[in-house]
């Protein structure tokens, strides 16, 4: 195995380091999506950690890119890490024990000491300042991230937490999907304090700044100097509704970055063993077995867990 260089931003450095490749697993922010779309032309095997599917939407964007992916027999899963990824599969599974899917919640709880860096950081701030869609009764609404904060309760020690609306991947396509009338997902910050300080900043005029990339940027980098909390807790818990059943998982862990490396390498190992036999763009729900995937988290130490209903 050897390492190679590569800017994402220089297409004939991609191509360089693309050269003799057969799976691509970006684990990066990218400015654009010339990785991506290289990976397709070369009908590569190919996954994001951080797809960006609120910007693609579930409409033409996406479907340029499920398109081309077929063109050039390329396959693609649009979202791995945790969510979406490991999310996901959890929602797979749930809709296969009811049935189908009518609603879908996601809430993900973080820790602020987690490790993460200035790129990611920075994301993160733009995101706050960034207006989506949500998906509820059918219909699409544009909401503000850390907005409609709801209770949620997330698996011991963790407990009941105030989780605001927030544009995570993994519910943009959730609609074309599996078909679901309503998908959310919501995102709490530990320290608890932090989340409602966020929640004033997104809604007043305070969020303004964070669109101007010089002043994220330098927030970021303050952030670098920062230090990690490598044992900060983080916990998922995705409910599925079908008409008047309802179902949910949970999981829980130390450091979400080890659990979202996990989760990337559930659905490389997936792409590497040819287990994506049709070329095309794909959401993990789609294509991941859960059992033998959700089976190689619980050896990680990621068991999710299944309470009654």
């Amino acid at each position: 195995m050897r390492g190679r260089s590569i800017d994402v931003t220089v297409p004939s450095s991609i191509a360089a380091a693309l050269e003799g490749v057969a799976v691509v697993i970006s684990c990066i922010d990218q400015p654009g999506r010339a990785l991506l779309e290289a990976a397709i032309e070369r009908g590569l095997r190919y996954t994001d950690i951080t797809p960006h599917l609120t910007e693609i939407g579930r409409g033409a964007g996406y479907e340029r890119i499920d398109a081309a992916a077929r063109a050039f027999e390329a396959r693609l899963v649009l979202g791995t890490g945790i969510v979406p990824g490991i999310s996901n599969v959890i929602v797979r599974a749930l809709a296969d024990t009811l049935g189908g899917v009518d609603e879908i919640e996601t809430s993900l709880l973080l820790n602020a000491g987690d490790v993460s860096g200035p790129a990611s950081f920075d994301y993160f701030l733009q995101e706050l300042t960034m207006p989506f869609d949500v998906h509820m009764d059918g219909r699409d609404r544009t909401v503000r991230a850390f907005s409609a904060s709801r209770l949620v309760e997330y698996p011991a020690p963790a407990g009941a937490r105030l989780s605001y609306l927030f544009p995570f991947s993994d519910q943009v396509l959730y609609p074309r999907t599996v078909g679901a009338r309503t998908a959310v997902t919501r995102l709490a910050i530990e320290p608890e304090w932090l989340s409602k300080v966020l929640s004033v900043v997104a809604r007043t005029g305070i969020s303004r700044l964070l669109a101007i990339g010089a002043i994220r940027h330098a927030i970021a980098r303050q952030r670098k100097s920062a230090r990690s909390d490598k044992g900060a807790r983080f916990a998922l818990r995705v409910d599925v509704r079908r008409g008047r059943n309802s179902r949910h998982a949970t999981l829980f862990g130390q450091t979400q970055a080890d659990a979202a490396a996990a989760g990337a390498a559930g659905v490389a190992r997936a792409l590497i063993e040819g287990e994506i036999r049709e070329p095309g763009a794909w959401m993990p729900e789609q294509v991941i077995d859960p059992a033998p995937f959700l089976s190689r988290l619980a050896a990680r130490g990621l068991k999710v867990e299944w309470p009654a209903a």
